[in-house]
């Protein structure tokens, strides 16, 4: 099976918060930044199998600091664990105070993407190599998170089941 090291696939993506950014309380829409976790993920998950992928979920996404019109966000994205055709892959959110640069963490995401074929079925990818001791720990902190994900859907597939008429 072909592998691969976390840093053929770590992404950088740099946004300007711009008015049409914002919310009606002058903060950057949770939303919008949604859509900038999502894609920079995209970016990391099509750089580490270059095969088309899907968002397969969304883990606890907190906003932890408002981000304001001039800010810069920054989002780096490396993968943590894969399986057979799937990726988790984290993406910390680094809020850059326009006019003084200070840096300070907004929030972290963990997103699970999953390669398709193009029928949309799962299918095969390379497995990521951890090298240094940090990637080793998010490995192993990655592959209690997926446990705990393959429970919850399954959970919730047998909820959906039975209200299904």
């Amino acid at each position: 099976m072909e592998t691969k090291k976390q840093s053929e696939s770590e992404t950088y993506v740099e946004r300007m918060v711009l008015p049409e950014d914002m919310d009606i309380y002058e903060y950057l829409y949770g939303g919008r930044l949604m859509e900038w976790i999502d894609n920079c993920a995209s970016i990391v998950a099509t750089k580490h199998c270059r095969k088309r992928t899907v968002t397969g979920s969304i883990d606890s996404l907190f906003f932890l600091l408002p981000i304001h019109l001039g800010d810069m966000v920054i989002l780096h994205g490396y993968i943590n664990y894969t399986t057979k055709s799937t990726m988790e892959i984290e993406i910390d959110v680094i809020k850059e105070e326009g006019l003084t640069g200070i840096r300070r963490y907004a929030t972290k995401a963990y997103l699970t993407y999953v390669a398709i074929d193009s029928d949309g079925r799962p299918t095969e990818i390379p497995q990521i190599v951890p090298e240094t001791d940090e990637e080793k720990r998010r490995y192993q902190d990655a592959e209690k998170r997926a446990e705990e994900r393959r429970k919850r859907l399954e959970s919730i597939k047998q909820q959906l089941a039975s209200m299904v008429p």
